[in-house]
């Protein structure tokens, strides 16, 4: 029996495009096959939650990334390496994310705003604050910051990781409702103190509750979960250009393709859309394309997916249609018998 959805569930880790939120539908667009290709795989979502759920409608699952590094960091995951139960992550700051971010993928990814492996997670003015509250947070070592943000001086020995980000939650939920404590006056500049103060208090009172470094963590240690997987022994990993990745027989390929007018993935090099399609359209296989549109009548609409999206400055949801087309060849095999 396949495992049950989770709909809460955060699937692979947190990355540019994302499919996590999504990753049932997708998952339930794909045919049964003998193998199963992500070529586009990103950090890991859809290949996560097909190992889970779709594990015995295909014999072998295939992960392609073209960035550097990623193939690894997802090992080190599966294999449990980033589980609170042997590791404690230490707090990355600026100077050495940028020292050391080409040669660590988990500084590159974890401590990088939006993942993107370019830029420092934190803006200077907050760097102290989120150094003080992981600190607290991790290794249960309080300075004068966390005691006067926290209230406390120390953790309960026994409590976990987990419970004490709630706690701080829990915290700033009642400063939101009370009021800012004085010791938030050292980090916060002053016009960060009026908008507090004003209609922005919300949104600046949600950035102090929020350790996404620790929640990325967390989304990786979920990885762990699939070592039980017998699986796991037929999970094939690549690192190159999806054209380069070998097709086997009976195969469905997914492309989660950078999609057009958004933000390029490797700031060096654009992605060719062109190319991509031609190659597409050429290779004998089912080829799904995940896309909010393709103009291309050579390839079929197949699935329209609605993804919930937060405006964070407005507090205010956005509908996003996204779309999965396939390929012709895809198109006359399984939906025109």
């Amino acid at each position: 029996m396949p495992t049950l959805w989770n709909d809460n569930m955060n699937y692979g880790l947190s990355y540019m495009g994302s499919k996590s939120k999504i990753a049932k539908e997708v998952c339930k667009v794909f045919p049964n096959a003998k193998h199963f290709y992500d070529l586009f795989g990103g950090g890991f979502s859809v290949t996560h939650a097909m190992l889970l759920h779709r594990k015995n409608g295909f014999k072998h699952f295939h992960f392609n990334e073209i960035r550097p590094g990623m193939c690894d960091l997802i090992k080190d995951a599966i294999e449990g390496k980033y589980s609170y139960k042997v590791y404690r992550p230490e707090f990355i700051d600026r100077d050495r994310f940028l020292r050391e971010k080409e040669k660590d993928i988990f500084i590159k990814i974890i401590w990088s705003f939006g993942n993107t492996g370019e830029t420092y997670i934190f803006s200077k003015e907050i760097e102290k604050y989120k150094k003080s509250m992981h600190n607290a947070i991790v290794f249960n070592q309080f300075d004068d910051l966390a005691k006067g943000v926290i209230g406390i001086n120390k953790f309960p020995d026994k409590s976990g990781v987990k419970s004490r980000r709630l706690c701080l939650r829990n915290k700033i939920e009642y400063y939101r409702k009370n009021g800012i404590p004085k010791i938030l006056h050292q980090f916060l500049s002053k016009e960060q103190l009026q908008q507090l103060e004003r209609f922005e208090r919300l949104q600046q009172l949600e950035r102090l509750k929020q350790l996404q470094q620790l929640e990325r963590l967390e989304q990786l240690q979920q990885l762990e979960q699939l070592e039980q997987l017998e699986q796991l022994e037929q999970l094939n990993y690549y690192n190159a250009s999806y054209e380069k990745v070998p097709i086997e027989k009976d195969s469905i390929i997914y492309c989660d393709i950078p999609y057009k007018g958004t933000a390029e993935y490797d700031k060096n090099k654009s992605f060719n859309h062109k190319e991509f399609f031609e190659w597409a359209n050429k290779i004998k296989h089912p080829v799904y394309i995940s896309e909010y549109s393709i103009s291309d009548k050579r390839f079929k609409l197949v699935k329209i997916i609605k993804k919930r999206s937060l405006i964070s400055a407005k507090k205010e949801m956005l509908i996003k249609k996204e779309k999965i087309y396939i390929n012709d060849f895809g198109y006359r095999k399984l939906y025109l018998k």
